[in-house]
């Protein structure tokens, strides 16, 4: 079964090409790319693919709402997600890593690159 809501979306502008259904972080100069890993904050998760760079970007924020992401690997259903740490923004399970953000909770299982229901979590600080 899938879960439907309104999500509050903002628009930014991509740094990078980037890929919908993926974490992503606002660098200072203010555009956004994949977050590289546990230890960076995202500001949400890409509601579109864009591959320009400077492109107008719609970024799901996090608001206690449920999204879509992509796992980067195994993940249970109600496991705590972080960061994948390879730079593309997919989710793995989270681990007590120092300076790790939680940055949701899987509300279904999948495999590395299935699209699984994560609700993201309002402004979790770093595990220290």
């Amino acid at each position: 079964m899938s879960t439907s809501q309104s999500v509050t979306l903002i628009s930014r502008e991509a740094g990078s090409a980037v890929t919908v259904y993926r974490l992503v972080a606002q660098a200072a100069d203010g555009q956004c790319d994949h977050v590289a890993d546990a230890t960076v904050r995202p500001i949400g998760v890409s509601a579109e693919s864009v591959a320009t760079v400077g492109q107008s970007l719609p970024v799901a924020i996090p608001t206690g709402a449920i999204v879509k992401v992509e796992a980067g690997a195994t993940v249970a259903a109600l496991a705590e997600l972080e960061a994948a740490g390879d730079g593309t923004g997919r989710v793995i399970t989270h681990t007590s890593g120092v300076g790790d953000y939680t940055v949701g909770i899987a509300l279904t299982g999948g495999a590395a690159g299935d699209i699984i229901e994560v609700q993201l979590l309002v402004d979790r600080d770093q595990v220290v």
